[in-house]
């Protein structure tokens, strides 16, 4: 039974979702948000980590309980997780009810994960302010000591700025913790934060974590090592879900996707194991659509040639994602190639057809049968003749495998 690494897994979670995060609201870098600042400039490529970061040298302040900083590790890493399931993406961190909103989707998706129930608490109330006025206004110490950690930690790290040297704006982001200790944040964490970053090495850690991967190794806490390729395909359900949910034109997409792989995996006998992994390739394929802005993913209407090629890069996102867990390199390819063709000119490493595998083909044609014929907002989708008929003459072409037109012409 193959086993995988869960801070793999972990690691590909949040950086899904801070790409997901660094394409919505960089889109608009001057909202007014509801925390005194007129406003919002953040690139967030690093924000679960830097956060996660600075939440665990808080955690190890106060407890060296293993489950405790298990806990806070992985709540930490996937505190904004409900910011990819909502559709008011840019305004999650800066209006109140749109914080509530992620704070409860982001609970609920954890629910759906096989995590300890203490995550999901904690995400949903990272939010709440000390002094009772955060959105489910609870106060003091009825807000769980996780919420607290996260709430001071993704403060300090929304105010950190990637753009200038950490010495210059040390001043600056103390100033603030100092001034809400009691109102935003509890004066315990935010003596502990002033403690921790009191040595000089942990604003050299916040400034370089996202060039040195052995920075951010250094807080991890031990975790259950493994989870099994049941546990990740039950997982991928729940993030096919978040994905689909990023645009209103990909509602239930990599599901339906998922629909006639299986069909065409059954048609050809895959073993169990190959099954599903073909079944989490169908899943996660379009996982790197998360990076993809919503103004380009939305628009009713021609894309220029520079959204086309931004809109091309959600394979090699995918694939970025997908690669932070060691094992699955044959998902990996099934997944983030389905936009190859077999004269070279798909995207976005233009593979030919000596370097794409038959999953890789199949894949391919579901996708584009998936796309002609379901519904989107603003056409219908075509019936199954008209659907297999263009997908002949890409065959004709010579960019789609017809054997793998035929497995699914045999199972629809």
């Amino acid at each position: 039974m193959l086993k995988l690494n869960s801070h793999d897994l972990l690691s590909s979670l949040s950086l899904a979702i801070d790409l997901c995060e660094y394409a919505t609201f960089n889109e608009d870098i001057n909202k007014k948000n509801d925390f005194g600042g007129s406003t919002f400039q953040h690139k967030f490529l690093n924000h679960s980590k830097r956060t996660t970061y600075i939440a665990m040298k808080i955690g190890q302040k106060i407890s060296k309980d293993k489950t405790f900083l298990k806990n806070l590790f992985i709540a930490s890493s996937l505190h904004d997780i409900g910011i990819t399931g909502t559709g008011e993406l840019i305004e999650a961190h800066l209006r109140s009810e749109f914080i509530l909103k992620h704070s409860n989707n982001g609970s609920i998706l954890i629910d759906k994960l096989p995590l300890d129930k203490t995550i999901s608490e904690a995400v949903k109330f990272h939010h709440e302010n000390y002094n009772g006025t955060g959105p489910f206004m609870l106060k003091g110490d009825e807000i769980p000591l996780i919420s607290q950690i996260i709430r001071v930690s993704d403060a300090f790290e929304l105010m950190y700025d990637e753009n200038i040297p950490n010495f210059v704006q040390r001043q600056f982001i103390l100033e603030h913790i100092k001034s809400s200790k009691g109102n935003l944040f509890s004066p315990f964490i935010v003596d502990l934060l002033l403690d921790v970053q009191a040595k000089d090495y942990f604003w050299w850690d916040i400034e370089n974590i996202g060039n040195f991967q052995e920075i951010f190794d250094s807080i991890k806490p031990e975790i259950i090592s493994t989870f099994t390729l049941e546990e990740l395909r039950q997982m991928s359900y729940v993030f096919a879900e978040i994905i689909d949910k990023k645009s209103p034109f990909t509602y239930e997409h990599s599901t339906n996707l998922t629909k006639l792989v299986l069909k065409i995996a059954d048609y050809l006998c895959f073993d169990k194991e190959k099954r599903v992994k073909f079944e989490i390739a169908a899943l996660l394929h379009d996982a790197g659509k998360l990076a993809i802005p919503n103004s380009i993913l939305n628009k009713n209407g021609s894309l220029t040639d520079k959204e086309v090629k931004i809109i091309k890069s959600h394979t090699y996102y995918t694939r970025l994602i997908l690669s932070k867990i060691k094992g699955l390199e044959d998902i990996t390819n099934w997944a983030a190639n389905h936009h190859e063709k077999l004269n070279g000119s798909g995207y976005p490493l233009g593979l030919d057809k000596d370097k794409l595998s038959i999953e890789e083909r199949i894949m391919a044609v579901c996708d584009i049968y998936e796309a002609l014929t379901a519904d989107r907002p603003y056409r219908k989708g075509l019936d199954k003749d008209r659907a297999i008929s263009i997908i002949q003459s890409m065959v004709d072409k010579g960019e789609i495998c017809s054997t793998a037109l035929k497995y699914l012409k045999e199972t629809i």
